[in-house]
């Protein structure tokens, strides 16, 4: 079990990384995995991630389930299908420091691509499938698969609505074949299932406080903030695992 410090850290991690993806509809992962290999380790954040995730875009999604844009949505779950299993197979063949490399070079190349404004115009329906099965290797061997699935719905221009209803819901379901992959392969220790169910609390008081923030927030001084916090992160998560 982490010691309070650490349970702080995964607590303050779950709450913020919550709020980000009730206010844009990504960056759960981005924001909380790092942190999470902080307190528990790389591998046992990729799953406390998947648990947590779920839960918070499943919230998101179901709420605003009308505003999904569910071909484009099917097409991205299908291709994750695909690649999660190879993305398991990564997480328990390959040591955990370098799971642990993986995830800061992967939020380190996320936060480039989102500082620079960096888009895609066009997206024909079989890069959907392909953008979905990277972003399935990426979900389940570093915990961190959203980028692909964000450049895609990007390409497809939905509006600010349809955008974050479509994601979070593409990641929910993510999310969910994730834990029933971990479960399978043993991944789910119980110390990270009590980790999880004493922070939880954390997860509803994100919800409510992104979702109220993304009628009132500028968004553009929001994502500034947030990829600066990413970065910090990352490096953080580079330097733990090299230091491993």
């Amino acid at each position: 079990m982490p010691s309070p410090a650490e349970f702080a850290l995964l607590a303050g991690a779950l709450f913020v990384a919550s709020a980000v993806n009730a206010l844009v509809g990504f960056g759960f992962a981005l924001t909380s995995v790092p942190l999470m290999a902080l307190a528990v380790g790389p591998r046992d954040a990729v799953v406390l991630s998947a648990l947590m995730g779920m839960l918070s875009s499943g919230g998101v999604a179901l709420r605003h389930r009308e505003e999904v844009a569910r071909p484009i949505a099917s097409r991205l779950v299908a291709g994750s299908l695909v690649g999660m299993p190879i993305g398991l197979f990564v997480l328990v063949a390959v040591p955990e420091r370098w799971i642990g490399i993986g995830i800061g070079v992967v939020v380190l190349g996320a936060v480039v691509l989102l500082a620079g404004g960096w888009e895609v115009h066009r997206v024909p329906a079989w890069a959907d499938l392909v953008a979905g099965l990277v972003s399935g290797v990426l979900n389940t061997s570093v915990g961190v698969g959203g980028p692909p699935v964000v450049t895609a719905l990007q390409g497809h221009g939905l509006d600010k609505a349809r955008f974050r209803a479509t994601t979070t819901a593409v990641f929910a379901a993510g999310g969910l074949v994730s834990l029933v992959l971990f479960a399978l392969s043993g991944q789910i220790e119980r110390s990270v299932v009590a980790v999880a169910v004493l922070a939880l609390p954390a997860w509803p008081a994100g919800w409510w406080v992104g979702d109220r923030l993304h009628h009132r927030f500028p968004e553009e001084r929001f994502r500034t903030l947030v990829l600066v916090m990413l970065a910090a992160t990352a490096v953080l998560s580079l330097l733990s695992a090299v230091r491993g």
